[in-house]
C-alpha cells in the first residue's frame, strides 16, 4: 500500500515553516481557533487538485469566510504583525507518500509565488523521491517556482510541473493507483460531512461510480421525426376533412339555391300573371267610365235648360214688384227703420261698456276700501282709512245691479269723483311714508349686519376713525421713535369683574372707553402727532389721556365700593385711568341709596351726581365694548335688534305694497264734466230713438201687401226650384270630374305604371331565368301549382312566405360555407385559394389530391420514422439504462461483499437497491427479458401489447414534435424530464440495512429521523469507509491493490461515545486505511489511546505549530495532555 508520511506547510497562514510526520491513524486536535482546519485546508489542496476555496473550512464553519489569499497573506485578522501583504515570498504545501510493495516515495505538491502587488502564481508539481533536508528553503526563504524547477532538477531524476489542475489530479492519481476521480469526490464528501438527510441522494452521489446517462440527441431526432410525420399527417388530415366539410356545404348551398331559385321564379311569373290580371281589370274600368261621363254630360245639357226657364220667369216677376208703389214705400219704411235700429244699437253699446267699466272700477274701490278698513288703526293709516269710509259710501250706488245708470243726476258721479280724489291723495302720502320707513329700516337692518359681520371676525365696531388713527399714531411714533410705540384703546384693556355692572360701566364712561393710551414719557411725541393730524375728518373725536399729568396732578385711591371695582385690567396705564374715572362713583343696590353719595350709579344705571339723579341711555349701556366677552355680547345684542327690524320689514314691506297698488281713479273732474255728461246726452237719444221706431212700424201697419206678398211667394218657389236644379247640378258636376279625374288616372298614371310592372317583371324573368329554365321547369313548375291552388295570387303569397325563408337559407348556407373556406385559408397557410368564388373547382382538386396520393404518403414516412425511433429507444435508450442500473447493482453487491466482512461492534451493514415504486412500470420495461430476447425485441407484439402506452408516454416526457414551438416554461419542464428520465437512480431506490446481533433488520431511511446525532453519524462512516475501501480496492493483493489508502475526517466523531468511536478507529485498521481525524479536544481521551500519532495544533497569538505525540511517547510514560499543552 501507499502512505502518507509527511506533511510541509511553508508560509501558510500563521505557519511560516511545519514539517509534519504521520502515521497510520492520525489524531489532529486543538482548541477552536488553533488552526486545525487551517491544516485541512491545505491538505485539500494537494489532495484534491483544488485551489477553489469553497472547499475551505466547510466542516468547521460552513459560512466560513476563508480565502486562498487571506491564507496567502496571513491577514484574515487586520491586527496580525506578521501578515505578508505587500511582500514578495512563496507559500508550499507538499505531501510526501511511501510505497511500501515497491519500498519507494514520490511526492505531491502545490507552490504560490506571491507578489507585494497582490497578485500570485499557482504550480503544482509530482517527482519520485522524498522531501529535501532543506525543505525548499534557499537562505532562510522559500525557493521561488524557477528556483523549485532548477533545484528539481538537479537532484531528482523524475519531477513533472503541471500548467492545469486537471492534469496534476490526473498524474496524482496514476500515482496513486487509483484511476477514477470518484475518490476526490469521497474525499470531499468526508472531509466536510454533512448528517445524512436523503439516503438516496447520499449512496448514489458517494457510493457509486455513476455511469453516463445515455446520449438520446439521435433518438430524439427519431421520435421528432416522428413526431412531425405524424403532425403533418393530422394535419393533412385536419385539412382533408376541412375541404370534406367545403364539399358538403358546396353541395348545400346549391340544393338551397335551387331550392330558392324555383320558388323565385313561381313568385315572379305569378306576380307576371296577376299583373296581366291587374290590366285587364283597369282596361275594363276606364270603358266603364267613359260610358258613364256621356251620360253625365246629357243630364248636364237638361239641367241648364230648365235652370235658365225658372230664372227668366224670376227675373220678370221681380221687376213686377220693383215698379209697383207699395213697394217703394215699404223699402223706404224699413230703410229707415234699419238706420235708427242700427243708431241706437250703437249708442246702448257705448252706455253698456261705460257702465261696465264704472261698475268694475266702484267693485275694485271698494274691495281695496274694505281691506284697509280691516287694518289695525295707526297713526300712518288713519286719514287712509278715512277717505276709505268716504269713497265706500259714495260708490255704494254704483255697485248694484240697476239698469239706466246715466238716468242719474250727476250730482251722484262728482261726489264720486270728490271721495276718490282724496282717498287718492291720502293713500299716496301713506305710501311715500311707509317706503320712507322702509327705506330707514334697511338701512339700520345693513348697517348692523356689517357691524355683525366684523364682530364675527373680532373686529369691534369702533367710532369711525379709530382704529384707523391708532394705527396712524402708532407708525408715526415708531417713525420718530424707532421703535414699536403700542398705543392701547381704553376698553381693549379692561375687563369686567362682574358682569352685573357692565351696563353701568360701559354707559358712566360711553365715549369715555374709546380713549387712547400712552406711555407717559412719549406722550408729548403723540400729542404733538395729534395736533398735526386734527383737521382730518376721522381724527377729530379722539381722546389722548395724559397719564402722566394725571398721576401728577391726582389722588389715585378709588373709594370701597365704587365703581372702579367692578374692573379688571393688567394694563397699569388704564388702571390709572379707570380709578380716576370711576373710583369715586359708588356702586349702590337700590335708587334710596344713591343720595348718601356725592356721586353714585346703580346697576341699572340711575345715576347720582352733581346733586341731580339721571338715567343713562339705554343704547350706552347696551353697546358693549370692554373686555372679552364684549364682542360675543355685542353680537348677541345686534342678533335681537337685526330680528326686531327685520320683523318690522315684515310689517311694513305687504301694506307698501298694498297701498301701491292702487291705480289712478276712473271718476275724474274731466270724465265727469265731459264722459259722463255725453253718455247721458246717448241716454236721452236712446229714448228717442225707440219712439221713432214704432212710428216707423205703425207706418208699415197701415200698407196694402196682398197682390206684393203672391208676386213674392212665387218668386221665393221659383228660387227654391232654381236652387235644386243647381244643387243636382253641382251633383252631376261633381260626378262628371270624378270620372274625368278617373279615366285620366287611369289612362295617364294606373295603366301605365300596370303596363311598366308587368314589362319589368318579365325583364326580370328574361334576365333570371333562361328561356330553356322556363320552358322545361319553371312553366311546367307553375302549372301544376296552378292546377293545386288555383289562383296566381295564392301561389304568390305561399311561396312569396317560403322565398323569404328559402332566401335567409340561401345566405346562411353560403356564409357557412366561405366561413369555412375563409377559416381554411387562415389555417392552413399559405392558402392561394379563392374564397368568394361560386364554384368549388380549387377545393375539389385538393381534396382529391389529398385523398389519393399526399396522405397515404404521410401515413408510410410515420410508420419508416416510428420504427427508427422504436430501434433508437431500444437500444440507446432502454439498453443504456438497463447496463447503467446492471452495472450499479453490480457495484452494490461487491460493496456489500466487502461489508460483510466490516461488522461495527455488534452490527453489520449491507446496501439494498431496488425498484422506485414510482416508477416501477419503466423499471419492469427497462428490466424485461423480452427486450433483449429474439429478434424483434421491442417490436414484438407481446411486448408491445404490455407496454406501447408506457412508451408513447415516454416519448412526449421526453421529446416535444418541434422544440422550437416550446416556451420557456415548456422548455425547462422538457429539459427536466429529460434529466429525469435518462438518470437511472429515477428508476431505483437505494437503503442502508443494519442487522443487530438478534438479527433484527432496519433500513436507514426509516429510522434517520429518529436516532441520536452518534446513531446518525455511524452509517456515514460505515458508507464512507465501504466506498474508500472499494475505490482502493484493498481486499486486492496483487500490484493493482497497491493504492494510497489515505481517509481525511474534519469534525470527526464529534456526536460519537467512546465506544462507537473506538470502533470507527477498529474499522478503519480492519480496512487497511489510513486515516487523518480532526477532532475537538473532547474527544482526546478517547481517540489519543488508539491513535498512531496524536498531533496537536498550537496557537500563540499570530503563530501556529503541530505538537506531536506518538504512541511510543505515551508507552514511554509521558505524562503530557495535549489539551494542557496547548494551553
Amino acid at each position: 500500500m501507499k502512505k502518507l508520511k509527511k506533511i510541509l506547510l511553508i508560509n501558510w497562514l500563521y505557519f511560516s515553516k511545519e514539517l509534519i510526520e504521520v502515521g497510520d491513524i492520525n489524531f489532529l486536535t486543538g482548541k477552536n481557533g488553533a488552526g486545525k482546519s487551517t491544516v485541512i485546508d491545505a491538505l485539500q489542496i494537494v489532495l484534491l487538485g483544488e485551489t477553489n476555496a469553497r472547499n475551505f473550512n466547510q466542516a468547521a464553519n460552513e459560512k466560513s469566510q476563508r480565502t486562498l489569499e487571506g491564507y496567502l497573506r496571513a491577514d484574515m485578522d487586520d491586527n496580525s504583525p506578521y501578515s505578508r501583504r505587500g511582500k514578495d515570498f512563496s507559500t508550499y504545501i507538499v505531501c510526501e507518500f511511501q510505497d511500501e510493495m515497491e519500498g519507494s516515495s514520490f511526492v505531491t505538491g502545490v507552490t504560490f509565488d506571491c507578489r507585494s502587488d497582490g497578485s500570485y502564481r499557482d504550480t503544482f508539481f509530482i517527482y519520485t523521491g522524498t522531501l529535501p533536508e532543506n525543505c525548499f528553503i534557499e537562505q532562510g526563504e522559500a525557493m521561488e517556482t524557477s528556483a523549485l524547477r532548477r533545484f528539481l532538477k538537479q537532484n531528482y531524476a523524475r519531477a513533472e510541473f503541471y500548467d492545469t489542475q486537471k492534469e496534476y489530479r490526473r498524474n496524482m492519481l496514476a500515482k496513486w493507483n487509483v484511476h477514477n476521480e470518484q475518490v476526490l469526490r469521497m474525499m470531499k464528501k468526508a472531509v466536510s460531512f454533512r448528517p445524512i438527510v436523503d439516503i438516496q441522494k447520499f449512496i448514489t452521489e458517494n457510493i457509486c461510480d455513476i455511469p453516463d446517462k445515455p446520449n438520446i440527441e439521435l433518438m430524439q431526432q427519431n421520435i421528432r421525426d416522428y413526431k412531425r410525420h405524424e403532425l403533418l399527417a393530422q394535419r393533412q388530415q385536419e385539412k382533408l376533412d376541412a375541404l370534406q366539410q367545403i364539399s358538403r356545404l358546396y353541395q348545400e348551398m346549391n340544393q338551397a339555391i335551387d331550392r330558392c331559385q324555383i320558388q323565385k321564379f313561381l313568385v315572379r311569373w305569378a306576380e307576371k300573371e296577376a299583373a296581366q290580371t291587374e290590366i285587364d281589370q283597369r282596361e275594363l274600368e276606364r270603358t266603364e267610365c267613359k260610358e258613364n261621363l256621356a251620360n253625365v254630360n246629357e243630364q248636364l245639357e237638361e239641367l241648364e235648360r230648365q235652370i235658365e226657364q225658372k230664372e227668366t220667369r224670376r227675373s220678370e216677376l221681380e221687376l213686377a214688384c220693383r215698379q209697383s208703389n207699395v213697394f217703394q214705400e215699404e223699402e223706404r219704411l224699413l230703410n229707415t227703420e234699419k238706420a235708427l235700429r242700427d243708431e241706437q244699437k250703437k249708442l246702448e253699446q257705448g252706455l253698456q261698456n261705460l257702465e261696465v267699466e264704472i261698475k268694475r272700477e266702484a267693485r275694485h274701490l271698494q274691495r281695496f276700501c274694505g281691506e284697509i278698513q280691516e287694518l289695525e288703526p295707526e297713526e300712518l293709516l288713519i286719514p287712509v282709512q278715512e277717505a276709505a269710509n268716504t269713497v265706500q259710501k259714495a260708490y255704494a250706488v254704483f255697485t248694484g245691479d240697476e239698469k239706466g245708470l246715466f238716468a242719474r243726476p250727476v250730482e251722484l258721479f262728482e261726489t264720486g269723483q270728490q271721495a276718490a280724489a282724496e282717498l287718492s291723495d291720502a293713500v299716496r302720502s301713506a305710501a311715500h311714508k311707509t317706503e320712507d320707513r322702509i327705506v330707514e329700516l334697511k338701512k339700520q337692518a345693513d348697517q348692523k349686519s356689517a357691524v355683525l359681520a366684523n364682530l364675527r371676525r373680532n373686529i369691534k365696531d369702533y367710532p369711525h376713525g379709530l382704529l384707523l388713527f391708532k394705527d396712524r399714531l402708532e407708525k408715526d411714533l415708531a417713525d420718530k421713535t424707532g421703535h414699536a410705540v403700542p398705543v392701547y384703546i381704553l376698553a381693549d384693556v379692561l375687563e369686567m369683574a362682574d358682569e352685573r355692572w357692565r351696563g353701568a360701566v360701559e354707559g358712566y364712561l360711553n365715549n369715555q372707553k374709546y380713549y387712547l393710551l400712552v406711555e407717559p414719557g412719549r406722550y408729548q411725541d403723540a400729542l404733538n402727532i395729534y395736533d398735526r393730524l386734527k383737521q382730518e375728518a376721522e381724527c377729530r373725536a379722539v381722546g389722548l389721556v395724559d397719564i402722566g399729568k394725571l398721576r401728577e396732578k391726582e389722588t389715585l385711591r378709588p373709594l370701597p365700593g365704587s365703581l372702579a371695582e367692578k374692573v379688571e385690567t393688567e394694563n397699569k396705564l388704564a388702571r390709572s385711568y379707570v380709578d380716576y374715572l370711576l373710583g369715586r362713583v359708588i356702586c349702590c343696590d337700590t335708587a334710596e341709596q344713591l343720595r348718601c353719595y356725592k356721586t353714585a350709579i346703580t346697576a341699572e344705571g340711575m345715576l347720582y351726581q352733581g346733586y341731580v339723579a339721571r338715567a343713562l341711555r339705554k343704547g350706552w349701556m347696551e353697546d358693549a365694548f370692554i373686555g372679552r366677552r364684549a364682542v360675543q355680547l355685542r353680537i348677541d345684542h345686534l342678533e335681537k335688534e337685526l330680528a326686531c327690524l327685520q320683523e318690522e320689514l315684515r310689517h311694513w314691506q305687504p301694506l307698501q305694497k298694498q297701498l301701491t297698488g292702487l291705480k289712478e281713479p276712473l271718476f275724474t273732474q274731466r270724465f265727469v264734466r265731459i264722459d259722463v255728461a255725453q253718455k247721458q246726452e246717448d241716454y236721452q237719444r236712446v229714448q228717442t230713438i225707440i219712439k221713432e221706431i214704432a212710428e216707423v212700424k205703425n207706418q208699415l201697419s197701415q200698407l196694402n201687401l196682398f197682390w206684393l206678398d203672391e208676386q213674392r211667394r212665387i218668386i221665393e218657389q221659383l228660387k227654391e226650384e232654381i236652387l235644386a236644379f243647381n244643387k243636382e247640378k253641382d251633383a252631376k258636376n261633381v260626378q262628371k270630374g270624378k270620372l274625368e279625374d278617373r279615366i285620366h288616372q287611369l289612362e295617364y298614371e294606373i295603366l301605365p305604371e300596370k303596363y311598366q310592372r308587368y314589362e319589368a317583371i318579365e325583364d326580370v324573368l328574361s334576365e333570371e331565368f333562361t328561356k330553356e329554365y322556363r320552358e322545361t321547369i319553371g312553366v311546367p313548375r307553375y302549372r301544376q301549382e296552378l292546377v293545386r291552388l288555383k289562383k296566381a295570387d295564392v301561389i304568390r303569397k305561399n311561396f312569396g312566405d317560403s322565398l323569404a325563408q328559402s332566401t335567409k337559407a340561401m345566405d346562411g348556407a353560403q356564409k357557412k360555407l366561405l366561413a369555412a373556406r375563409r377559416e381554411y385559408a387562415e389555417r392552413f397557410k399559405p392558402c392561394a385559394f379563392q374564397i368568394e368564388v361560386m364554384d368549388n373547382t380549387e377545393y375539389e382538386e385538393e381534396r382529391r389530391t389529398l385523398q389519393e396520393s399526399e396522405l397515404p404518403r404521410y401515413k408510410e414516412k410515420i410508420r419508416a420514422a416510428r420504427e427508427s425511433a422504436m430501434e433508437q429507444f431500444q437500444n440507446d435508450f432502454l439498453a443504456k439504462l438497463k447496463s447503467s442500473i446492471d452495472q450499479v447493482q453490480d457495484q452494490v453487491h461487491n460493496l456489500n461483499k466487502a461489508l460483510r466482512q466490516a461488522q461495527f461492534g455488534t452490527d453489520k451493514y449491507q446496501f439494498r437497491v431496488g425498484p422506485n415504486p414510482d416508477y416501477l412500470d419503466y423499471y419492469n420495461m427497462i428490466t424485461a427479458d423480452e427486450l433483449m430476447e429474439g429478434e424483434s425485441g421491442l417490436f414484438a407484439l407481446p411486448f408491445q401489447q404490455k407496454y406501447g402506452p408506457l412508451i408513447e408516454k415516454l416519448f412526449s416526457q421526453i421529446t416535444m414534435a418541434d422544440d422550437t414551438q416550446l416556451n420557456v416554461r415548456k422548455q425547462s419542464e422538457l429539459q427536466e424530464n429529460i434529466v429525469r428520465y435518462t438518470d437511472f437512480r429515477t428508476y431505483l431506490k437505494f437503503d442502508l440495512e443494519t442487522t443487530d446481533q438478534n438479527g433484527s433488520k432496519q433500513l436507514l431511511s426509516q429510522t434517520l429521523n429518529m436516532k441520536s446525532g452518534g446513531e446518525t453519524q455511524t452509517p456515514f462512516y460505515i458508507a464512507v469507509l465501504a466506498s474508500f475501501a472499494q475505490l482502493y480496492r484493498v481486499n486486492d493483493a496483487t500490484r493493482f491493490g497497491n493504492t494510497v489508502r489515505l481517509v481525511v475526517f474534519d469534525e470527526a466523531f464529534n456526536k460519537m461515545d467512546s465506544d462507537r468511536i473506538t470502533e470507527s478507529v477498529l474499522l478503519l485498521r480492519k480496512m487497511g486505511l489510513q486515516a487523518i481525524i480532526c477532532t475537538p479536544p473532547d474527544k482526546v481521551s478517547d481517540i489519543m489511546p488508539i491513535a498512531d500519532r496524536t498531533l496537536l495544533v498550537d496557537k500563540s497569538g499570530y503563530r501556529m505549530h503541530i505538537i506531536p505525540f506518538g504512541k511510543e511517547m505515551q508507552n514511554e510514560g509521558s505524562t503530557g495532555d495535549p489539551e494542557s499543552s496547548a494551553g
